[in-house]
């Protein structure tokens, strides 16, 4: 499957791809209100929106070109190029429950890595919809809000969705990426073994399905990175920036905390502080951060070391600090490094 520009011509067999009025507003909510749809109502909605420059309709053709997909990314705002929306998502339905939704889903996500300067999408989806639903989160989004809205045909519920874009990053051996779904038993394989996660100050992962739970949650959130070996192509690591208020230490706007781990048969190679000097890297040339922190829990002398190496130099302590594992409280300490200090030992 790859994606083109969408043509006129492929309006009329997206039209017929609409079998009732209920998959109509599925498809399009109240942008048309009319039932059957036209190829010629379709062109005819898109047509100015199109010449706005801030639209646009893309279509996804098998290696026989033939029309198997299709949507639309939109900027919302006329003021704000950090966030599209996807719409009128459609696969043709003598297909569907074969994996080319997901697929058309990851090509738009793609497109905007690739040509748009947004760093987050999102999109609605009705209730009712539970596939399109299953779809979306298959490739990384995750609810938001809820709304209702009134359509011609009643009032349906609607859930917001959102995903943050974040560019891969590379180092010598690895490729830090966003952490997907499908990491689940790779996530699982180093999170399950008790040395690693406690002395961190979260809790061992029971199952593969609790791995894929928390991908969906706290290693959703945005600068969160898979520590990907490139000579394998799989995580074995996780590394994330926080920025500002997203840190729970306190930090301005203009500051981010880095926290990491990696799996027990990757100790002692390097992997992570190489992984850290890139967050590093990108958090002061790229984000133009003025301050990066880091902590480490009492008695996690690796963790110690990894700061150390990188320049990080002692800041403060503080006491009785919660953790993710219940009802504990630990000593931790703080380390940072300047902008300034980062230059001067480069």
């Amino acid at each position: 499957m790859i994606l083109r520009n969408f043509k006129k011509e492929d309006a009329p067999i997206i039209a017929e791809w609409l079998r009732s009025e209920e998959e109509l507003y599925k498809w399009s909510a109240d942008r048309f209100n009319k039932y059957p749809l036209t190829g010629e109502d379709i062109n005819e909605n898109y047509a100015p929106q199109i010449e706005s420059g801030r639209f646009y309709p893309l279509t996804a053709v098998d290696e026989n070109e033939t029309i198997v997909g299709h949507f639309i990314i939109r900027y919302p705002r006329d003021d704000d190029d950090s966030s599209v929306r996807f719409g009128f998502v459609i696969v043709n339905p003598a297909i569907r429950g074969k994996g080319y939704g997901k697929e058309l889903l990851q090509l738009g996500i793609g497109y905007v890595k690739e040509h748009l300067s947004a760093k987050r999408i999102d999109l609605g989806v009705f209730e009712n919809n539970e596939s399109a639903r299953y779809c979306y989160e298959a490739v990384g989004f995750t609810e938001y809000a809820k709304r209702e809205c009134e359509m011609p045909i009643g009032t349906w519920k609607c859930t917001d969705m959102e995903m943050f874009i974040e560019k891969s990053l590379e180092t010598e051996r690895l490729i830090l990426r966003r952490w997907e779904e499908s990491d689940g038993e790779d996530l699982y394989k180093y999170a399950s073994n008790p040395d690693v996660g406690p002395i961190a100050g979260w809790a061992v992962h029971t199952s593969v399905e609790n791995s894929r739970e928390i991908i969906k949650g706290v290693l959703s959130e945005p600068e969160t990175y898979a520590v990907v070996l490139k000579e394998t192509g799989h995580p074995v690591g996780s590394i994330g920036l926080m920025l500002g208020k997203a840190s729970d230490i306190g930090i301005p706007d203009t500051d981010g905390e880095i926290g990491y781990w990696i799996g027990v048969p990757y100790w002692g190679q390097g992997l992570i502080p190489e992984a850290v000097r890139e967050i590093m890297r990108y958090g002061f040339e790229e984000l133009n951060l003025e301050k990066l922190w880091c902590g480490y829990f009492d008695g996690n002398e690796k963790s110690k070391r990894v700061q150390e190496k990188c320049g990080f130099h002692y800041h403060h302590t503080s006491e009785n600090v919660p953790c993710a594992l219940e009802g504990v409280l630990r000593t931790e300490h703080i380390t940072c490094l300047t902008k300034e200090e980062w230059l001067e030992k480069r």
